[in-house]
């Protein structure tokens, strides 16, 4: 899904937790210490500094915790490493939106150094697009490209543009050769593709046209990304040669349904001029 870039402070918070390795690889070794202190060094130079003696209001410390804990809450639960999109568990999850809202509006924050004011507000905007992607977006169940697993390149924004489904695997995060560790760990990431694209069938319910003729090029695009890895790694695990070669299958299969049902959703695509509004005016 999407998110707004994180403020310095909070990304410190959340990077000395969870490191950058795991299912949502975004950032890895220490690009993340280097983007926090890019950042700080930004705000440091936009906003003014802390009166002397100004003691900042302790609530700033539960916005750290409730930031830790909406990461965890945004995220689909993981059923043998396939990210839980089913209709029951986004329907949950948008039930429970309101709760963790009440908290971040509960906590006082005008008073708060301007600098963490922004922070309070970072959380809103992920906040609001979390709610709009269950309102509006719903990727889930109208794009097809939201399955799209595999990314051999950076993207040029600071994580990926658009929506994009939770466990996925950016390649050039990694080194090669690569060691046996990392192996492993690539060996099982690929080896849930499968489950991914076929759960995908039944969560993709949309009817929006034009998102469904686009995944296409997205899904021969992956196909020819496992190819190109299948051949670099050759030999570097049997568990990843097979992992690849059943990805690779499986996005072929799943290629070829959305190809015959892309025809049959003739929906129109777009958003509405009022939503766009709204997305850029709160998230």
């Amino acid at each position: 899904m999407t998110r707004p870039l994180k403020s310095a402070a909070i990304i410190l918070a959340h990077a000395r937790d969870s490191g950058a390795a795991g299912p949502a690889r975004m950032i890895r070794g220490g690009a993340a210490t280097t983007l926090a202190a890019l950042l700080l060094a930004v705000l440091a130079a936009c906003s003014p500094g802390d009166p002397p003696g100004t003691e900042l209001d302790g609530q700033y410390e539960d916005l750290v915790e409730l930031f830790r804990e909406w990461r965890e809450f945004e995220a689909p639960a993981f059923v043998n490493g396939v990210p839980d999109y089913s209709e029951g568990s986004m329907a949950l999850q948008h039930a429970m939106l309101p709760a963790m809202r009440a908290r971040l509006d509960a906590l006082n924050h005008e008073n708060w150094p301007v600098s963490r004011q922004i922070d309070w507000h970072l959380v809103r905007a992920e906040m609001n697009g979390l709610d709009f992607d269950h309102r509006v977006r719903r990727p889930w169940a109208r794009d097809p490209a939201f399955y799209v697993m595999i990314h051999a390149a950076q993207s040029d924004v600071p994580a990926h543009e658009g929506a994009v489904v939770h466990g996925w695997i950016d390649l050039w995060t990694y080194e090669y050769p690569l060691s046996p560790e990392d192996a492993q760990e690539l060996a099982g990431r690929i080896g849930a593709i499968p489950g991914v694209l076929e759960q995908a069938r039944t969560n993709l319910t949309g009817e929006a046209h034009d998102l469904w003729v686009a995944g296409l090029r997205s899904y021969r695009a992956q196909s020819r990304d496992l190819a190109t890895l299948a051949e670099r790694v050759a030999g570097t695990s049997e568990a990843l040669d097979a992992a690849i070669t059943a990805a690779g299958a499986a996005t072929d299969e799943f290629h070829d349904w959305l190809e015959g049902e892309a025809g049959l959703r003739r929906a129109p695509s777009g958003i509405g001029r009022d939503n766009y509004t709204w997305y850029m005016r709160n998230v």
